[in-house]
């Protein structure tokens, strides 16, 4: 009776398998949690309203307006129109300064989510295919 040879394993391919495999890991779960967090800047962005946005985080911005000011061993209060003026102003200010936020957010939810998508469309295939040989 003839014997079949057999197929000797070597550890280099154990190795890439478990590298691909890694790599096929990262990529989806680093694809995964950047646009979790592009989805929640996202949906931040649209249900918070900029007044809301401004009374829950950013309040004592306006109070700031409130506040008397020492000058010149000097204590100055300012007036209603002074007070109502400085919180227009800062309102816009703090609404321009969310807007940013939200743009360098996008921005680097998108950039992510691109980079380990592309490293998981990169070492899919290729660990599909290392794992059809055998």
């Amino acid at each position: 009776m003839a014997t079949k040879p057999t197929a000797t394993k070597s550890h280099g391919r154990s190795v890439l398998r478990i590298y691909f495999l890694l790599m096929t890991l990262v990529g989806v779960i680093g694809t995964l949690v950047a646009l979790g967090f592009f989805l929640y800047t996202v949906g931040k962005k649209v249900i918070i309203t900029n007044n809301e946005y401004i009374v829950g985080e950013r309040y004592y911005e306006l109070d700031q307006c409130s506040n008397t000011v020492v000058a010149d061993t000097k204590t100055v209060k300012p007036t209603d129109a002074e007070i109502a003026k400085c919180k227009e102003e800062k309102k816009v200010t703090l609404i321009q300064a969310r807007n940013a936020l939200f743009k360098e957010d996008m921005l680097s939810g998108a950039i992510r989510t691109l980079l380990f998508f592309v490293l998981l469309m990169v070492h899919y295939p290729r660990f599909m295919r290392f794992n059809k040989k055998d």
